[in-house]
């Protein structure tokens, strides 16, 4: 096993080596406990995202389905930027110890997603929410739904619907967990109008 992909010469490089993983981000049997800790997730060499949460499985599931989760648009430009699915790392932590370790690792290594001079254009997942947007026609109703959805910056997987698969298949899927949204009776029904 190795650490997260954080840049060395850091004094916490010893807990580093405490993480578990990597194993890839997935929507079902994610192997973390349900309990407390902190978790780090990248694609490559690209951190995408460092939470906490009071029961791993389940924080790192609702990431993995892009639900209910501030991360997701930073986690789904990652994986489409660096072109890598994401895996994550974890630390089971007591609780009254995450949120500090948390902000130590930020302050430490910069926060997310990092490093920042390569992937800036992933904070708030800008670089895929312009894409998606070019690809839809700035003015369509899509390209205002897209908009929408990434301000508000969760429940991402609206914009997985039947109606979006085509701007999808246009800029193609992000590699990871969300490839299967868009089935593969879309991919080939695409592949006949295209061809």
């Amino acid at each position: 096993m190795s650490p997260p992909p954080f840049p060395r010469g850091q004094e916490l490089d010893a807990t580093l080596r405490e993480f578990e993983g990597p194993i890839a981000l997935a929507r079902r049997g994610l192997i973390l406990p349900g309990a407390p800790g902190v978790y780090v997730v990248a694609s490559g060499d690209c951190v995408s995202h460092i939470g906490t949460s009071g029961n791993l499985r389940s924080r790192v599931g609702a990431l993995a389905g892009l639900g209910t989760h501030r991360g997701s648009a930073e986690v789904l430009c990652a994986a489409y930027c660096a072109q890598l699915a994401p895996v994550v790392w974890w630390l089971p932590l007591e609780r009254a110890r995450m949120t500090a370790f948390e902000r130590e690792l930020k302050a430490a290594y910069g926060e997310p997603p990092t490093p920042r001079e390569r992937f800036a254009v992933c904070v708030n997942g800008i670089q895929l929410r312009d894409d998606l947007i070019a690809a839809a026609g700035e003015n369509s109703w899509e390209a205002g739904y897209i908009e929408a959805v990434f301000s508000i910056g969760e429940k991402l997987r609206l914009l997985f619907q039947p109606r979006f698969h085509p701007i999808w298949l246009e800029i193609g899927v992000p590699p990871g967990p969300w490839a299967e949204f868009v089935g593969e009776d879309e991919r080939t029904k695409s592949r006949r109008r295209v061809s």
